[in-house]
């Protein structure tokens, strides 16, 4: 701040008194010598009186003259500025430009040293005053105390999402490179040529400029760590031995599906003791979208018709026509947030190959109890004591049912007895063709209630529960076969 000298009153006086008595003697002096000539020494008598008056006012005009003269030298001699910072007297200066430049010099030096653009908390002020050479600030010393005095804060930049402040840094630059480094790790996949036409923040993510101090500027690394995570804490479990994903996802009530997303850089398949597992699916503050244009080709479902016969059994049906997908070829808008795909807007499809529909041909006929109906039912009750599988070193073919002699043994499903009898190490065995590929045998019975050529239904008391043939006690053995091969009877019954 530059405030103008100003002369007190009483000074001012004095230097217009002396100007105007300058002034009056010097008019008086030019009268006389006009009326006096030179020559009238010679002709007459010179007035002695008044020759010495115009002497007297001559020399009192350089009197005055001289006074005045030297008054103004020193004045102007003397002229100072005291110069505030502040409040804070720093001491004189003879000029305000050089103390302003070495104020600007203290300024450059800090911007240097923090590599940052800073405002000093004071301007310099300028006081008028006089003062003697002996009294001047030396300019190095004006300096030390600037710098001892003075304070400053950055002209920083933050970055707000949504309003809220998230970090604040030294420059624009320094900011919008923190939000490309977001960007990257979505935009690294794709190649010069194949980049999203478009790549937006879904947020509104500002950048404002700050005065703020440098103790408060943002650490980069910290502030992207808090982008990906948000806000949430993130726990983590220690894998003990013989844990898993779905053994810590049961301890803490979440879900395998949850974890694998929360650890996206672990394969499940080989998590190992001592590994760190994320326990919260960490959400970023900033969403990256993008929008790239593709194009893929996708199968078209046909139609299932159906068609009525009433010569067959409403259990029966048949393909007449063979369905056949068809073929599009879309272009589409693939939006992704954070690399996920969350939409696809279809811009234009073409249909390659239109789709076959496929008709199928449905019976309407009531079906006899008699026919299978396809699926099985437990054919006795009791405890399962041997499972299909190798058992003993030999192949067991079939599921053993434990239970009280003579208890009964019900067909699985409706069909015809296509074998009755003893048969070997099935003992006393029942055979059921259910004409649908599927025939069930049910052995070690010890009594037959049916004949081979009977139709039964399904759940007809068919034997009792025996232990003929190769036998360690009381049991149903029951077999499943489809097409004449031997299947799990676990994956049919219910």
């Amino acid at each position: 701040m530059i405030n103008e000298p100003k002369t007190s009153l009483k000074e001012s006086k004095i230097v217009k008194n002396l100007v105007r008595k300058f002034k009056d003697s010097k008019d008086l002096l030019k009268e006389k010598l006009s009326n006096f000539d030179i020559k009238d020494l010679n002709n007459r008598d010179v007035d002695k009186s008044t020759l010495k008056r115009v002497l007297a006012g001559f020399m009192v005009v350089v009197i005055i003259g001289l006074g005045y003269t030297g008054y103004k030298v020193n004045e102007i001699r003397t002229r100072a500025f005291d110069i505030y910072l502040g409040e804070n007297n720093l001491g004189s200066m003879r000029t305000q430009e050089e103390a302003l430049e070495i104020f600007n010099e203290v300024k450059s030096e800090l911007c240097e040293k923090y590599d940052a653009d800073v405002v000093l908390d004071h301007e310099l002020i300028f006081e008028p005053t006089h003062t003697k050479d002996d009294d001047i600030l030396d300019p190095s010393d004006l300096k030390k105390s600037i710098n001892s005095k003075v304070g400053f804060l950055v002209a920083g930049v933050a970055i707000t999402v949504d309003g809220e402040e998230i970090g604040v840094f030294k420059s624009e630059e320094e900011a919008n490179a923190l939000i490309e480094k977001i960007k990257e790790p979505y935009l690294s996949d794709y190649t010069e040529e194949s980049m999203p036409k478009e790549v937006n923040l879904v947020e509104d993510v500002q950048t404002v400029k700050k005065q703020v101090s440098m103790n408060a500027l943002s650490n980069e690394e910290e502030v992207i760590e808090y982008i990906k995570n948000g806000s949430e804490e993130i726990k983590t479990h220690i894998v003990e031995v013989g844990e898993s994903f779905w053994t810590i996802a049961r301890i803490y009530d979440t879900s395998v599906d949850e974890l694998v997303l929360a650890n996206a850089d672990k394969d499940p398949a080989k998590l190992k003791p001592g590994d760190e597992v994320k326990l919260l699916l960490p959400t970023s503050v900033i969403t990256v979208e993008t929008v790239e244009e593709i194009e893929y080709t996708e199968s078209i479902n046909y139609e299932v018709k159906v068609e009525l016969d009433d010569s067959m059994y409403k259990n029966q049906k048949k393909v007449k026509v063979e369905g056949i997908k068809g073929e599009s070829k879309i272009k589409a808008n693939q939006i992704k947030h954070n690399g996920i795909v969350v939409d696809k807007q279809i811009v234009n499809e073409e249909i390659l190959q239109d789709p076959v529909d496929e008709l199928v041909v449905q019976g309407t006929k009531e079906v006899p109890k008699t026919v299978a109906t396809g699926t099985f039912s437990m054919p006795a009750r009791g405890r399962i004591s041997s499972r299909y599988g190798m058992r003993w070193g030999s192949m067991h073919r079939g599921l053993d049912i434990a239970a009280s002699y003579g208890s009964a043994i019900k067909s699985a499903d409706a069909g015809t007895v296509s074998f009755a009898g003893y048969q070997g190490s099935y003992g006393y065995m029942v055979e059921i063709n259910h004409g649908n590929g599927f025939v069930t045998r049910y052995a070690h019975a010890s009594k037959l209630l049916v004949k081979k050529g009977a139709k039964v239904t399904k759940g007809l008391h068919i034997a009792n529960v025996g232990n003929s043939g190769r036998s360690t006690g009381p049991h149903l053995h029951f077999e499943v076969l489809k097409n004449g091969v031997h299947q799990n009877p676990s994956n049919y019954v219910n």
